[in-house]
């Protein structure tokens, strides 16, 4: 058994506004927005440029492209947009959350772990310092950015080697967090919408009794640059990367197509969905992708706990989370359930597409 648990999930996607309304309001937001952050974006030019280069889709206005394949983004759409409180109030909330539910006596947190691809007015280190003071001592805080939806399998990932190598690391709490603002722009490439959400993975070491999602396994991917350049062959370079991560942690457990019986994936990247719902077989796989509104690094923690939500009960089923970064990572992760883990919300989980 695995010595990862996921015992509680906590998601928040707040109220939405059509995608026309925001680009109204944008103009006005970027003029009051921070010089600085243009310097910023051009930063990542020398480790992200060739992405940029690879699509013949023209500008995206200073944010990431994505590959081709994906669905146009209608002004009509409704997308998750924040507007009462900042990204570091965002994670604050489903930390809170979290730790609001833990029963009285519990291990306090040892490691928090914050995912994000916005910094908004806030550097990442800042909004990790704030959710170890918001958890309290002795927790340790970093953060994973610059993956985009690929943060929270890192993320796992991490957390599985920590309760591994680290015997006196019992408790991890994993926050993602998205507040988009310019000079980042939510239309990011020709069809996908980048909305606001946040969303909280309570990690603790397995115990017997311990009930929840076992995480049995959890990988991140680069996609080759070499053959990001060649843009005709780009959809391929995606879909063989994911689905080879995919049957590599099947095969590391022994494991069929047919023994998975849930699959949460990311939406954007048709492409990306109609591979995987036809590697499994499963042609449902793929219904949730009708509508581009990605939540970035929280998109994956929000859409397993709608899945928590709608399921009536997870006993000895299996879950494969996957996802993708627009800055070239794939992720994925395969959770084994034992019972069901704690799941709180804060308001409504909303639906994100």
């Amino acid at each position: 058994m695995s010595t990862a648990v996921i015992t509680a999930v906590m998601a928040w996607v707040p109220d939405t506004m059509t995608l026309s309304r925001w680009t109204a309001m944008e103009p006005a937001l970027r003029a009051t927005g921070h010089s600085g952050w243009d310097a910023w974006v051009k930063s990542w030019h020398p480790d992200y440029g060739h992405w940029i280069e690879a699509w013949p889709h023209g500008e995206t206005g200073g944010s990431l492209p994505v590959p081709p394949g994906l669905l146009p983004p209608y002004l009509a759409c409704e997308i998750p947009v924040e507007t009462r409180t900042d990204l570091s109030g965002l994670a604050a909330k489903v930390a809170n959350g979290i730790c609001s539910v833990r029963p009285h006596g519990a291990r306090p947190i040892d490691v928090v772990m914050f995912c994000h691809s916005t910094p908004d007015e806030h550097v990442s280190t800042t909004v990790a310092g704030r959710l170890c003071a918001e958890v309290g001592p002795p927790c340790f805080a970093f953060s994973v950015s610059q993956q985009h939806g690929a943060s929270p399998f890192t993320a796992l990932r991490l957390a599985s080697d920590l309760l591994d190598a680290e015997l006196d690391v019992h408790t991890i709490l994993i926050v993602a967090a998205e507040k988009w603002y310019p000079p980042f722009s939510r239309i990011c490439g020709p069809g996908i919408v980048h909305g606001d959400a946040a969303g909280a993975l309570l990690v603790e070491r397995a115990g017997r009794r311990t009930n929840g999602l076992y995480l049995l396994d959890a990988a991140v991917r680069h996609v080759p640059q070499e053959v990001g350049r060649c843009t005709e062959v780009v959809p391929e370079a995606w879909t063989f990367t994911l689905l080879s991560i995919i049957d590599f942690l099947l095969t590391r457990h022994a494991l069929r197509c047919d023994e998975i019986d849930e699959i949460v994936g990311q939406p954007g990247i048709t492409s990306l969905a109609d591979a995987v719902s036809e590697h499994f077989g499963q042609p449902n796989a793929r219904a949730q992708h009708d509508v581009g509104i990605h939540l970035g690094a929280a998109d994956s923690i929000v859409r397993l706990a709608q899945t928590l939500d709608r399921t009536a009960s997870l006993r000895a089923r299996r879950t494969l989370l996957w996802g993708y970064g627009i800055g070239g990572f794939v992720g994925t992760a395969l959770l084994g359930a034992n019972g069901v883990p704690s799941f709180c919300q804060h308001g409504d989980v909303r639906p994100a597409s």
